[in-house]
């Protein structure tokens, strides 16, 4: 019979398939059993770091308690100093060209100004207030870590309400709004242009606490990662500085305030936000974790400013 001339021939074709057949179990031989094969071994399950005071880290003392109860008195008694028709009257070149660029030219957007000063101000504070109570305490589960933030919240805040009251009462400076009471008719009837308040320009209370509450949140987001660490503890201190600086803008805006006024209650604000706490209790900084012996080694720490940044360190 004779062979079809395109037809492959048969033991050729058998040839073939035995080798091909030869490759493939060649390449599943090299392949180890799914038994053999290399597994990742699982991460072990490691619990978030948790949130506690360090050893190292006063408490809230007892002398403590009675400081800040005597501030709170003192903060109420500077309402009582007498200021008559005022002892600070003259203004400079600064205030008056800053008034003039930031100053809003109605009365009705003036109050509004006003009041969303008095908005900023309570965001401020209320963060604060906001980190201690519902993040530390009631989100981590430590109310001792809370009720140590809170109570060194309130200490500074008292300490600079009691600065703010008593050098107002002392300066007794004439508001920069006092100057239009003469003369608008609309506002000679106001109690702002009667009261005792007209002369209580000098320093900007509004911008003292915010940067005061400001600075608090800073201290503790830097020694206590309230939010888990890294950027979300720097965004909440960048939050509440951002606010604080509203809250003293506002206030030149609102014409309550010199802009004299409003920088010294930052720097007051941020003194007492920034170093009362650091005074009294996170000098001692933060021992690394795991640490077993009493050995201390130098840390150095970075405490975000609102246009710079401070080195606190221990050695």
């Amino acid at each position: 019979m004779s062979q079809h001339p395109f037809a492959a021939p048969r033991h050729e074709t058998t040839t073939s398939v035995v080798v091909i057949a030869a490759l493939l179990a060649t390449l599943l031989a090299r392949i180890p059993p799914a038994a053999a094969q290399e597994r990742t071994p699982p991460l072990p399950d490691i619990p978030p770091p948790q949130l506690v005071w360090d050893p190292s880290w006063p408490e809230f003392r007892v002398g403590e308690y009675f400081l800040t109860g005597a501030l709170s008195s003192l903060a109420i008694a500077g309402f009582a100093i007498p200021v008559g028709s005022g002892r600070w009257h003259a203004t400079n070149a600064i205030d008056d060209g800053v008034r003039s660029a930031l100053r809003l030219g109605t009365r009705s957007a003036r109050d509004m100004a006003d009041d969303a000063s008095d908005l900023m101000l309570t965001l401020t504070v209320n963060h604060a207030l906001f980190d201690a109570v519902v993040v530390a305490w009631w989100g981590h589960g430590r109310g001792s870590v809370g009720l140590q933030m809170t109570l060194i919240d309130f200490e500074a805040i008292a300490f600079t309400t009691a600065v703010t009251s008593v050098t107002k009462g002392i300066t007794a400076r004439e508001r920069p709004y006092f100057r239009e009471c003469a003369t608008d008719p609309s506002l000679a009837r106001l109690d702002d242009c009667e009261g005792n308040e007209r002369y209580r320009s000098f320093f900007s209370g509004h911008t003292s606490t915010s940067f005061t509450a400001a600075g608090l949140t800073c201290m503790h987001h830097a020694h206590l990662d309230l939010y888990g660490g890294g950027a979300l503890d720097a965004i909440a201190c960048v939050t509440a500085l951002g606010m604080a600086t509203a809250t003293g803008t506002l206030r030149i805006m609102s014409d309550n305030h010199y802009a004299t006024d409003v920088a010294t209650g930052a720097v007051v604000g941020l003194a007492s936000g920034l170093g009362l706490p650091w005074l009294l209790h996170y000098r001692g900084g933060a021992k690394p974790r795991g640490e077993a012996s009493e050995e201390r080694t130098a840390s150095v720490r970075v405490i975000p400013g609102p246009l710079s940044a401070a080195l606190v360190g221990e050695f």
